[in-house]
């Protein structure tokens, strides 16, 4: 649960910021009021009124403190603050040369010639960061990137921008993580890779890309 616990915390940030850290404070007043009514009301005899009312205070000034004032949990940051910051190396795979994902970027590789594999994924998605990342990571796909010279993009879905929600949908998907590969010549659709990735799926569907 402390695990779970920092995670979230972690992917917190991308909405809030640096005032992410107001959280785990109103976490600490939850704790304390968990520990009075377990104290003193469950197994306590004696100004049980009294505990419950501490409770409720507790809860009520860490919401207040914590999340209202501090966090402002109403007002995540906009869109501009998060690009300041945002770049495709904070979702992309730690290996390969990645670009940030745009349809005139996809169009530029493609009328260069060039197979384009893009990767829609998010810091939230556990199957991104567990199954497909460490697939595009492996030594033979990266290895068959290079030799193909293909261009590697990535999208970042974690603030759902319009744009990835869009190309997502048109290619069937609700979220990610999804894996195209769009053949070089730059006319045939894109390969839709499945989201149960292996090495020799990427592997296959460049292969195709390189024809």
């Amino acid at each position: 649960m402390l695990a779970a616990a920092i995670w979230l915390c972690s992917i917190l940030s991308t909405f809030y910021g640096e005032r992410t850290w107001a959280l785990p404070i109103f976490l600490v007043f939850v704790a304390l009021a968990a520990w009075v009514y377990g104290q003193f009301v469950q197994r306590g005899t004696k100004h049980r009124g009294l505990a419950g009312v501490t409770v409720l205070l507790l809860l009520v000034l860490g919401y207040f403190y914590g999340l209202e004032r501090q966090l402002q949990w109403r007002e995540p940051i906009t869109e501009a603050e998060a690009a300041k910051t945002s770049t495709a190396s904070t979702v992309s795979p730690s290996v390969g040369n990645w670009q940030n994902w745009s349809a005139d970027a996809v169009a530029k590789a493609r009328g260069e010639g060039r197979p384009v594999l893009v990767d829609f994924t998010a810091k939230w998605c556990l199957t991104c960061q567990k199954d497909v990342k460490p697939v595009l990571e492996s030594q033979s796909v990266q290895d068959k990137l290079k030799g193909l010279n293909a261009v590697t993009l990535v999208g970042d879905y974690t603030r759902f921008p319009s744009d990835i929600f869009d190309e997502l949908a048109r290619h069937g998907r609700a979220g990610v993580p999804l894996v195209l590969v769009y053949p070089k010549n730059g006319i045939d659709d894109p390969i839709v890779l499945p989201e149960a990735l292996t090495p020799g799926i990427v592997l296959s569907a460049l292969d195709r890309a390189a024809k």
